[in-house]
């Protein structure tokens, strides 16, 4: 019984630290360190934008519109897309655009996202590369924003601010709660040192920084600025810098991204060992908490549930009210992914609902990981 309620207390402790103590650990700390002045470029820099694209037929018009039709000086931006063994008319499409400056890289065969934004990069001619997902628009202004913290030499990349069209429905609420909570750390994180993630749909990093991780990669947002923070540079968020999309509509589709990301974190974990050494110390923080904590929580409510199981056979009150408690919020969320199935919106389930298939979607990544099933190719995942 002692080793169970270690195991216990332990357990929910590193949980409530990563989703409560953190963050307000983060908000006290955080205003210690005097905000930092950024210098405006003296000239706007060259931007190159990326963008890798996999049977993108739906979006591809739309989004080298929107591209083209950015508040930045024409002759300062080049747009670069490079299709990754497309099967669809996205190529075609992406050629139409040529004579307005869009310059097209069809590669074959496919050999995943990585690969292609590694070449990407080795073709683009800015100082700045952009790189966004093929569904999700910029505000006109979005590029600009984007770029101005790299006006400060010691800022090697910079995180965008993915805004989800709201829809009514618990992984909505849900994700639309969560990316809330993400962008209040990187907030506080990004005047402290450094984020340790970028949004896949908007960051920018400097192009003679920028590390070609791997092409087997699976999460090029988290290789490159781990990449670029291990070069002694930092990254961090800007908020006005926006890129806009959907939310997922579907839990399965929502579990299928869980699972590659997570894994991704896996494989960036394995390949980074040195981040995990305690120095600097304000960065380390950063990096066990936000980066590390998050992967470990699923295996501690785990271990959470399996102690409390065994505790409460004692008949102490205080573990059979934790345990009824547990069992109730996991019954929520099966409500919520019933509610979700059948487009019921009940917002008093969406919390429970997103966190548990979010955490389960992590430990799926995890045993993606370890046997290899999750490939750097990738398909599209609808919203």
């Amino acid at each position: 019984m002692t080793i169970a309620a270690v195991i216990f207390w332990a357990s929910l402790a590193g949980a409530v630290y990563t989703y409560l103590g953190y963050p307000l650990l983060l908000a006290l700390v955080h205003r210690w360190f005097p905000r930092r002045p950024v210098p405006p470029w003296v000239e706007l820099p060259r931007v190159s934008l990326i963008l890798a694209a996999y049977n993108e037929e739906a979006w591809i018009e739309r989004k080298l519109a929107n591209c083209l039709a950015l508040d930045y000086p024409p002759d300062k931006l080049e747009v670069l897309v490079g299709s990754d063994g497309s099967t669809d008319r996205t190529e075609q499409l992406a050629a139409r655009f040529a004579d307005r400056g869009v310059r097209l890289c069809a590669f074959s065969p496919r050999r995943g996202k990585m690969a292609t934004v590694n070449r990407l990069v080795r073709q683009a001619t800015g100082e700045i590369c952009v790189f966004t997902d093929i569904s999700e628009l910029f505000d006109p202004d979005a590029v600009q924003r984007l770029v101005a913290p790299l006006a400060d030499p010691r800022v090697g990349a910079v995180t965008g601010n993915h805004i989800y069209h709201r829809k009514r429905t618990g992984l909505g609420a849900g994700t639309a709660l969560y990316w809330r909570f993400q962008r209040y750390l990187q907030r506080a994180e990004s005047r402290i040192d450094s984020v340790f993630a970028c949004d896949g749909t908007i960051y920018a990093c400097r192009r003679d920084l920028f590390p070609y991780p791997p092409d087997d990669t699976i999460n090029d947002d988290v290789a490159v600025p781990l990449g670029i923070i291990a070069r002694g540079r930092r990254v961090v968020f800007e908020p006005a810098a926006v890129a806009r999309g959907e939310v997922l509509a579907q839990a399965e589709r929502f579990l299928q991204q869980k699972k590659r990301g997570q894994a991704g974190r896996y494989q960036n974990f394995a390949r980074c060992p040195a981040l995990f050494r305690p120095w600097p110390l304000s960065r380390w923080w950063i990096f066990i908490s936000h980066c590390v904590m998050p992967v470990v929580v699923p295996w501690l409510l785990v271990l959470v549930l399996l102690s409390n199981l065994v505790l409460a056979g004692s008949g102490q009150p205080l573990y059979v009210g934790l345990l009824i408690a547990q069992v109730l919020f996991y019954a929520l969320a099966a409500v919520g992914y019933v509610a979700e199935r059948r487009d019921w919106y009940l917002p008093p389930v969406a919390i429970p609902f997103y966190f548990v298939t979010a955490n389960i979607g992590s430990l799926c990544g995890f045993w993606a990981f370890l046997w290899g099933r999750q490939r750097a190719a990738w398909t599209r995942v609808e919203p």
